[in-house]
């Protein structure tokens, strides 16, 4: 963050320049207040410059007369921007002071605001981390309320909503800051919010492209174009833009991009290397912990993945999104008791988080696939659900943040709902829905096709790798994906046959289709062949059975089989003679 004015105003500064037309005009007395102006407007052009050191010392030979605490702000951030600790801690010991003397300033609220932020950065304990940040949002939202036109406070302020990843949250006070100061800083920040919520936004691009002709020697805004030009598959392009950056002012951003430039090009290790560098250099940065695990899913270590998620925590406990998506990950690899735990974690920090419900009920559903019943708390959980969607909804807040996961979250949990209750159909629609929203995406599409593949949805996580394998990054990892799948149906396949072959020992055929049904959950013609042995052996008879996975098959079988004539006729004949069975179980 390196914008500096205070107060964004269209009057014109005084100079040195108008002495004698100003003591003309205004006569001595109003001189010294004008050549106060002046020197206040040279410290703040010197902060406006990057010249903090000259900004430091303009602001403090003005101290003696400050009579508003414009200087002492001034001096503070100036102080802060050094990024010293000691620098720092003075800038706190100003502030302190001058709050004796001008507790209502919004300048001085800013600026503690913006020091407050800084700090932030700057400790290794997470709640402590919490509290500063706390801290800087609440006194410049205090700022804005007395004087909204307070730059630092709007830019401060969107910085401590990308810190907290509460990006949507940001846009607002980034724009505000652009519309108060239209320069290559806040076009910048404001790229930077952009692109963290859609990579290929193209305000964003457009945003970075107008920083770099303000001013084509601020860092940053390069940083912002090699984002756009990686996106949009100009790896090249990128790598040269983040290698015009001076070694001086390669920050652990820089690294996260050259880690993610290296990434496209398929050099995994490098990447890697780079990732961690940025780590290196700000352990409490929660962005290259999230790139290295989702790198790892993409390679097919789920355990590594999950595992460096983990390391992540011990330095960022309170980093709730970062939580949440080892949570998510850890059930599309379904490792349950790991998602439970962190889904917990989650709600015990917030027990009205909806995507921690959501993500908590799919655990359930799982379970409840799995072992043939709900958990206990199952009701309870599906009650609380809805009381907090409905009520979020009502406020708004759902189409205000977090509405895309959020809603894929739903239909998860709605596909989850329905492979529990055998209604295949159903289930695959909701997947597919999720999964299409996808198709451009290597990492969500791995682990999506990982999770439909542990749910048994066969069908859903082939399309899911198809649609990886015409991905360049992932074309293996796909491929073997679509083997794995493969084998499951030949086993199925196998064992239905084994089935077939000993019908005339029900209880020895029953073992070889339900171990078919272990391989794919879904395969038709293992439901055919329960069906037969309860529906018409007479020695096997079960019509309850028989119905159930008469149900079954329909679900999962095309609409084209032959056999689904006759068994619709076979169960109607059975129902019709024994009544319809209450529930539906394999």
């Amino acid at each position: 963050m390196t914008e500096t004015r205070l107060v964004s105003s269209k009057k014109t500064m005084f100079g040195i320049a108008l002495t004698l037309s100003l003591l003309a005009v205004f006569g001595p007395d109003n001189l010294i207040a004008a050549h106060a102006q002046s020197s206040l407007t040279d410290a703040d052009n010197f902060l406006t410059a990057n010249k903090y050191k000259q900004a430091e010392e303009g602001y403090r030979s003005l101290l003696g007369d400050d009579t508003t605490g414009d200087a002492s702000a001034g001096l503070a951030v100036s102080l802060a921007k050094q990024s010293w600790p000691a620098k720092i801690l003075e800038a706190e010991k100003v502030l302190k002071k001058a709050k004796g003397s001008f507790p209502e300033n919004p300048n001085l609220m800013a600026a503690a605001g913006y020091v407050s932020f800084v700090h932030s950065k700057t400790v290794a304990s997470p709640a402590r981390r919490d509290q500063y940040l706390e801290a800087s949002e609440s006194l410049c939202k205090k700022a804005i309320s007395s004087n909204e036109e307070i730059l630092i406070a709007q830019q401060t302020l969107g910085l401590v909503k990308i810190a907290q990843d509460d990006v949507e949250a940001a846009v607002a006070p980034l724009r505000k800051a652009v519309s108060l100061a239209d320069n290559a800083i806040n076009n910048t920040l404001l790229a930077q919010a952009l692109l963290k919520l859609d990579p290929k936004d193209k305000e964003g691009g457009e945003l970075a492209d107008k920083a770099i002709s303000q001013d084509k020697n601020y860092h940053p805004a390069h940083l912002q174009k090699a984002t756009v030009l990686m996106n949009i598959g100009k790896n090249e392009e990128a790598f040269m833009e983040i290698r015009n950056i001076p070694s001086a002012a390669r920050s652990h951003d820089w690294a996260l991009v050259e880690g993610d430039i290296y990434r496209r090009q398929g050099d995994g290790p490098a990447a890697l290397a780079s990732w961690r560098e940025s780590i290196r250099q700000d352990p409490h940065d929660p962005e290259p912990y999230r790139h290295m695990a989702e790198y790892y899913a993409v390679r097919g270590d789920g355990e590594l993945a999950i595992a460096g998620l983990h390391d992540a925590l011990e330095i960022l406990p309170n980093d709730m999104p970062l939580r949440s998506q080892l949570a998510e990950l850890a059930l599309r690899q379904d490792k349950l008791d790991v998602a439970e735990a962190e889904y917990r974690t989650v709600l015990a920090s917030n027990p009205d988080d909806a995507g921690a419900l959501l993500g908590l009920s799919r655990v359930y559903f799982r379970k409840a696939r799995k072992e043939g019943q709900y958990p206990s708390g199952w009701q309870q959980l599906m009650d609380q659900l809805q009381n907090v969607v409905a009520q979020q909804n009502v406020k708004g807040k759902l189409l205000r943040n977090g509405v895309t996961s959020l809603q894929e979250s739903i239909e998860l949990n709605e596909g989850e709902r329905a492979l529990a209750q055998n209604r295949f159909r159903e289930a695959r629609q909701h997947f597919q829905t999720v999964i299409t929203n996808h198709k451009d995406s290597p990492y969500d599409l791995l682990t999506l096709g990982d999770q439909a593949y542990y749910d048994g949805d066969l069908k859903s996580a082939e399309q899911a790798f198809n649609f990886a394998k015409e991905i360049t990054e992932v074309t293996p990892r796909a491929e073997q994906g679509i083997n794995k799948i493969q084998n499951q149906r030949n086993e199925a396949a196998r064992q239905t046959k084994l089935g077939d072959a000993t019908r005339t020992i029900p209880e020895v055929a029953v073992d070889h289709y339900k171990q078919a049904l272990i391989a794919d959950p879904q395969h038709p013609n293992a439901y055919y062949g329960l069906f037969s042995v309860y529906g018409k052996n007479k020695k096997s008879l079960d019509p309850e059975q028989a119905i159930n996975y008469a149900l079954c098959f329909l679900e999962a079988a095309d609409d084209n089989n032959p056999q689904r004539k006759e068994v619709e006729i076979t169960m109607e004949k059975l129902k019709e003679r024994f009544g319809t069975p209450k529930t539906r179980k394999k």
